[in-house]
């Protein structure tokens, strides 16, 4: 059992965003980006999360208008106290427990990276020091050669002894793998889970490491939720921004949760990302190097004693390379692979590819900004707004949307302005932020 007592704010935030497994209300929680409005209109109330529990900030709401979410659904989320004490009573006792944004424990990198997305609510167990600790995020593909594994063990071997934290997914493959080697040679690993935190909180599996403190097990979604493509691909963002740098042993070419998070890492330069080369190394491997990540050999590895020494070292004499669209990569790729050789370009093997016949986000993030006033030769608006719409449901500031499209405030301010008079969105005022207009 844990003995965690739960701040104001942290509670008042657990009943806003928290989903209590299956004791949760049929009123949605709200979204990091919904809380971080909230927050930021609380802010400005003079106001903190804490204050809704009581019933002055309840009439605060009520009173004054502005608030960026419906006032009945914030009263019924702070309404479920009841399912909230029952909920987190039984987490302690499993061994389990929640830090919010505002816990002053909460780690620096997400909030700092993320921003406006850093998740309002960690689950965890085990040290929860070791979130603010940085450290090699270690990822990889689930079915791997062995090679892979030997190379995967090897760093995390070496990551243990001079007192780097392995971080990883804990999934099947590589990830376990890396978490495992490090652990077993003393060192410190933080698994970021995607699902099922209070099942992995008790197995036999991680039970001596959390006793021991070199091991924390964390996750940003509901600790007795279940496997979801979304909350895995949701996850790969927090194993880079919890790091120092981050090392990608073998993704599958253009497919994959470790694919995506490879392109979202490279597109936002939370951490160096190498990658491991060899000649049994895969494809997809290979295309990561050519679209930014940096090569990293197992000889190279062997010249160096100290890892922080050879990351310093290769990210500094790394030239940036320009990011291509996945499609482009891909299609790249398969051209200059001879036939029966490499890919099988069958409509079946297709579809496993990722669609990316719409401009994504990292596509965005290359286009050139002109900060001279010239109109670009290519009107982007029309293929951007679709973007710009999700962001904009609720009022965000300039910079929210740079951050959220990856690309430069000056951009961004155009694309909102142009918006604006279209009448597409509405600018508002104290402080300036702009919304979705709704007719």
């Amino acid at each position: 059992m844990v003995e965690h007592e739960l701040t104001p704010d942290t509670q008042a935030i657990l009943l806003l965003c928290g989903t209590f497994g299956r004791r949760g209300s049929s009123v949605a929680p709200l979204s990091a980006a919904e809380y971080h409005a909230l927050a930021l209109w609380l802010h400005a109330q003079q106001m903190r999360p804490g204050d809704l529990l009581h019933p002055e900030g309840v009439a605060c709401i009520q009173s004054m208008p502005g608030a960026p979410v419906v006032q009945e659904r914030l009263l019924a989320l702070l309404a479920r106290g009841g399912a909230l004490a029952l909920t987190v009573e039984g987490w302690s006792n499993k061994g389990l427990w929640v830090m919010s944004r505002s816990d002053p424990d909460y780690p620096q990198r997400l909030r700092a990276r993320l921003e406006r997305i850093a998740p309002p609510l960690l689950y965890g167990a085990g040290n929860r020091r070791l979130l603010q600790n940085g450290g090699l995020a270690i990822v990889g593909s689930r079915r791997v050669t062995e090679d892979a594994i030997a190379f995967t063990c090897d760093i995390a071997r070496r990551c243990a002894i001079q007192g780097i934290p392995v971080i990883s997914g804990a999934a099947r493959g590589v990830d376990s793998e890396a978490m495992q080697a490090a652990l077993a040679a003393d060192g410190a690993a933080v698994g970021v889970l995607a699902d099922s935190l209070l099942r992995a909180a008790v197995s036999g599996k991680y039970r001596q490491a959390l006793r021991n403190g070199n091991l924390a097990l964390v996750t940003a979604y509901d600790p007795e939720a279940g496997f979801s493509v979304g909350n895995a691909m949701g996850r790969n963002k927090y194993i880079y921004t919890l790091s120092d740098y981050g090392l990608v042993v073998s993704a599958s070419l253009g497919e994959g949760g470790t694919w995506d998070g490879a392109i979202e890492c490279l597109k936002k330069q939370w951490v160096p990302l190498f990658v491991w080369s060899s000649d049994k190394a895969g494809p997809g491997n290979q295309r990561l190097c050519e679209m930014g990540a940096i090569s990293l050999s197992q000889e190279l590895l062997s010249k160096y004693a100290s890892l922080h020494h050879l990351f310093n070292d290769l990210s500094r004499a790394s030239v940036p390379t320009p990011l291509l669209r996945e499609s482009e990569a891909i299609n790249e790729h398969s051209a200059r692979m001879s036939p029966g050789k490499g890919m099988n370009t069958t409509a079946g093997n297709e579809r496993s590819v990722h669609d990316t016949s719409s401009l994504d986000q990292a596509t965005l993030a290359l286009m050139p900004v002109d900060t001279n006033g010239a109109a670009p030769a290519i009107d982007l608006f029309p293929i951007v707004w679709p973007h710009l719409v999700q962001a904009l449901r609720v009022a965000q500031t300039e910079r929210e949307i740079a951050q959220h499209c990856g690309i430069e405030p000056q951009q961004a301010r155009a694309w909102l302005q142009r918006a604006v008079q279209e009448g597409l969105a509405v600018k508002l005022t104290r402080p300036i932020r702009y919304v979705l207009h709704k007719p």
